[in-house]
C-alpha cells in the first residue's frame, strides 16, 4: 500500500481528500500544517506528498523546497490557484503534477498514480547516474594508472595495460584496488 501525504491547512478539505484516498487503497497521513509536514516526511517516508500552496506560516513552496534538498519525497500541488507565477513556481521546484481545486478524488487518482510512475523513474535515474558516476571515476583511476605505469616503465599504452590486466589476474585482485595501489606510488607490476 503506498504512503501518501496530504498537506492542506482547509481541514474539510484535508478530510475529503484523506477519505477519498484511502478508499482507492492509499495509506494516507493527514497534515494541516507545513512544519509539521516536514518532519512526518522525513520519519515516515511517504511516496508522494500533496501539497496546498497557501498555507498560514509556512506555504506549500516553502514545504516543497525543503523536501527537494532534505529528502526523496517527490510532491504535487493542490492549489485554488492556477495563475502562471504559481505554476512557474511549482515547475522551478521540481512538482510532477499540478491539481486545481476542487477536484474530484476520481480525477485525482490519475494524477497522484502518474506523479507515482514518474517519481520510480526519476528515481531509477538517479541509481542510474550514481553508477555512471562511479564508473567513470574507476576508469579515470584506471587510466592515471596506465599512465604511471607507462612512465615509471616506459611501455606504450598497449603493454602497460596488458602488464596491470596480467597483474590483476595473476594475484585475482580487483583492477580498481590495483589502480588505487599504483597511484599511491606503490610499483606491484614488476617485483
Amino acid at each position: 500500500m503506498q504512503k501518501i501525504m496530504v498537506v492542506d491547512d482547509d481541514l474539510v478539505v484535508l478530510a475529503t481528500i484523506g477519505m477519498g484516498l484511502r478508499q482507492a487503497g492509499y495509506q494516507v497521513l493527514q497534515v494541516d500544517r507545513g512544519e509539521l509536514a516536514v518532519q512526518i516526511c522525513k520519519r515516515e517516508n511517504p511516496e508522494l506528498a500533496i501539497l496546498d500552496i497557501r498555507m498560514p506560516e509556512m506555504s506549500g513552496f516553502e514545504v516543497a523546497e525543503v523536501l527537494r534538498k532534505e529528502s526523496k519525497t517527490p510532491f504535487i500541488f493542490l492549489s485554488a490557484y492556477s495563475d502562471e507565477e504559481s505554476v512557474q513556481s511549482a515547475k522551478a521546484l521540481g512538482a510532477l503534477g499540478y491539481l486545481v481545486k476542487p477536484v474530484e478524488i476520481r480525477r485525482m487518482i490519475p494524477a497522484i498514480e502518474i506523479a507515482l510512475a514518474r517519481a520510480d523513474d526519476l528515481e531509477k535515474l538517479e541509481d542510474i547516474n550514481s553508477n555512471l558516476v562511479v564508473a567513470m571515476e574507476s576508469n579515470r583511476e584506471i587510466d592515471v594508472a596506465i599512465g604511471i605505469i607507462m612512465q615509471c616503465h616506459r611501455l606504450n599504452r598497449a603493454d602497460a595495460f596488458k602488464a596491470l590486466r596480467n597483474y590483476v589476474r595473476s594475484q585475482r585482485v580487483k583492477i580498481n584496488a590495483v589502480a588505487q595501489r599504483v597511484i599511491s606510488g606503490e610499483d606491484i607490476l614488476f617485483r
